[in-house]
């Protein structure tokens, strides 16, 4: 019999524990970058980072590295769904010739699922599964439920669900350790795939692995539910279950957040009501989320009467109660609003957090007062508040349109001083500067940085760069970073791109490219065959 896991309540990378105070701060204090046109969004669950040797580390790459190469000359893989034991024989003797003088540790296995799942488009899904099955059929493979869940959250991503409880029922079949982490695996990538009825059959499964459902697996199911905007099935489940596992404000905030990501604001103050009578008091966290949905909904007088209520309760509110009142006047470009939000912040002690800083930083940019903007910058620098992309980016797009190219440069600089990790975004603002100055070495050695620091670019980092060689008319660079973003990063480029590459080639005489291009596009269904 599988064992339920000895580690329910530590905080793991598939942690069951979403609803702690921290939790909440991740979900409701969301900043500035997620209205980015070209942000590149998170796409898995919260990751502890796996530490490997410098030797694993390696190992794993190169693993990483033969799956890839094995996707880009098959990109077309059979369309039926792998089974369990799905090998690949070319890539499983490439493998082992590749880790002969290795030991495969779950480390290294876990390293490399993570990474090849880690991509937006173009998982090679079936390499990754033939890769798993030949790590864990290894004699000397030291099983542990790590890599099982890994591959379980793929399976997932990739909606191969009767796969992933193939996955768990091998788990039980080698008397692994199965943890009630897995089943939030699976809950989460069934709500994300818009089941959530199989969502809680999954719930409901537990106990057929050796795991007890409790409270917290309770809370859970509920919470990914809410924050996947499956309210009224999270709210099923809650009044199925309530008398069976007494409600806390945990759940009952994550119910309120559901309805209020539903837009169904009615609902949401009804389990709001619903919870004091209760005698359930709500938290700041409960009072930030009702806020945040009153301001989004437009109804900022009833935001500032429950904001009201929270201070006359006792209740402090907190920089993400602020952040959310805040919000708002940022959109519509209330410079005045934003600021007489953050003096009653500043009045009330309380401390402003990364998300504050970046919208007083994005209003000013907004001003084109880039001079404010870097005196907040300075601020944050001196409080010891730690900055992300979202904090320069703005600044950037502001230097951007001065076309200050040393000021640009002396920014960038800063930034790294910081130890402030640039994202898509930002390499896609420097280098669309770069490249309307014609600076084309500095677009080549920001996309050398960005590979060099994994961070993974989108169609308008490719946009840009293939425009700027189209526009010199070197069409080999032009080909060459088009059938990148094609074969390697499998992005579907806009029929423009194409179309301008295609011109380059055939400007040069270039026809066997040309044709070898339309190929490639046909063949992964991005256009049709010209007639």
């Amino acid at each position: 019999m599988a064992m339920v896991s000895r580690a329910l309540l530590s905080v793991s990378r598939y942690s069951l524990s979403p609803l702690s105070r921290p939790s909440f701060k991740l979900y409701f204090s969301s900043s500035s970058e997620a209205e980015e046109e070209d942000e590149v969004k998170d796409s898995g669950v919260g990751v502890v980072n796996l530490v490997l040797s410098p030797r694993e580390t390696l190992v794993a790459e190169k693993f990483h590295s033969l799956i890839k190469n094995h996707q880009r000359k098959n990109p077309n893989p059979d369309p039926h769904s792998p089974n369990p034991n799905f090998a690949i024989p070319g890539l499983s003797f490439d493998l082992s010739q590749a880790s002969s003088t290795d030991s495969v540790s779950p480390a290294i296995v876990r390293r490399v699922i993570e990474k090849c799942s880690g991509v937006r488009h173009g998982i090679p899904f079936p390499q990754t599964l033939a890769f798993f099955n030949w790590a864990t059929g290894l004699e000397e493979f030291r099983h542990s439920p790590e890599p099982y869940m890994e591959m379980i959250d793929l399976a997932g991503k990739v909606r191969e669900f009767d796969l992933a409880w193939q996955l768990i029922d091998l788990m039980k079949t080698r008397n692994l350790e199965i943890p009630v982490d897995t089943f939030s695996i699976l809950v989460r990538r069934y709500v994300r795939a818009g089941l959530a009825a199989e969502a809680v059959h999954a719930f409901n499964r537990m106990e057929d692995y050796g795991c007890k459902p409790d409270k917290i697996a309770f809370s859970v199911v509920i919470s990914i539910l809410c924050k996947k905007r499956r309210a009224m099935e999270a709210q099923s489940f809650f009044d199925s279950l309530k008398d069976r596992f007494e409600p806390d404000v945990v759940v009952y905030t994550s119910l309120i957040h559901g309805w209020c990501r539903a837009s169904n604001i009615s609902e949401a103050e009804r389990v709001f009501r619903e919870m004091k009578v209760a005698g359930i008091q709500p938290n700041v966290y409960t009072y930030s989320i009702v806020i945040d949905a009153l301001c989004r909904n437009g109804q900022i007088t009833r935001a500032h009467d429950v904001f009201a209520e929270m201070i006359d309760v006792g209740c402090d509110p907190n920089a993400i109660t602020f952040n959310n009142l805040m919000r708002v006047h940022v959109k519509a470009g209330r410079t005045e609003k934003v600021l007489q939000v953050y003096n009653q912040m500043k009045r009330l002690g309380c401390p402003a957090d990364t998300i504050t800083y970046n919208f007083l930083i994005d209003t000013h940019c907004r001003d084109d007062n880039l001079e404010e903007a870097v005196k907040v910058l300075n601020s944050a620098v001196k409080k010891k508040c730690s900055l992300n992309a979202s904090s320069f980016n703005p600044i950037f797009r502001c230097i951007s349109k001065l076309g200050d190219i040393n000021g640009a440069h002396r920014m960038f600089a800063r930034m790294k001083d910081l130890k402030c990790k640039p994202n898509t975004v930002t390499y896609n603002i420097l280098m669309r500067m770069f490249a309307v100055s014609k600076s084309t070495d500095m677009v080549l050695k920001l996309k050398k940085e960005m590979d060099g620091n994994e961070i993974e670019p989108n169609v308008n980092t490719y946009r840009i760069i293939i425009s700027t060689f189209c526009g010199i008319g070197h069409w080999n660079n032009a080909y060459r970073f088009f059938k990148e973003m094609i074969e390697e990063k499998c992005l579907r480029p806009s029929l423009p791109d194409y179309e301008m590459v295609l011109q380059q080639l055939r400007k040069a005489g270039q026809l066997k490219k040309h044709e070898e291009l339309v190929e490639k596009m046909v063949d992964r269904g991005f256009v049709a065959r010209p007639l």
